[in-house]
């Protein structure tokens, strides 16, 4: 008997270091990463964001503005499809999944200033995009 399980073991062992591994992407020291633009975007209403996840984004964006959520709003949102889980926003040295992941553009303003945000589908990753 284990024998048998020897010889799964060596052989589980053999087929997968015969597996080719990715080599990741890196990006070059000197040069900023450009943000990925979403491969699809569809206009949708504000409406479209459930009110738990507009406060999740106003809550995140508060945080980081040091504005309170209730003097915040969102005026427009876009349902898209990021190039990978960093929603095309990785900075130096982060490394990303490389799979599509569906989230929201997101405008949120404070009256005063406009800002554009990318977020995944639950507000786990709220980033904002770089000023053009």
């Amino acid at each position: 008997m284990q024998q048998i399980v020897l010889i799964l073991a060596l052989a589980l062992l053999l087929i997968t270091s015969c597996v080719r591994a990715e080599q990741p992407v890196v990006p070059s020291p000197t040069s900023s990463p450009e943000p990925s633009s979403p491969e699809e975007i569809v206009n949708m209403s504000e409406e479209s964001l459930s009110s738990e996840l507009q406060q999740t984004i106003l809550k995140a964006i508060g945080t980081e503005k040091s504005v309170a959520p209730e003097n915040l709003s969102i005026v427009k949102s876009e349902a898209a499809d990021w190039p990978d889980a960093c929603l095309g926003l990785s900075g130096p040295g982060e490394f990303c999944a490389q799979m599509m992941t569906p989230g929201w553009a997101v405008s949120v303003t404070d009256g005063d200033q406009t800002w554009q945000y990318r977020t995944d589908l639950d507000g786990t990753q709220v980033k904002q995009e770089p000023a053009k």
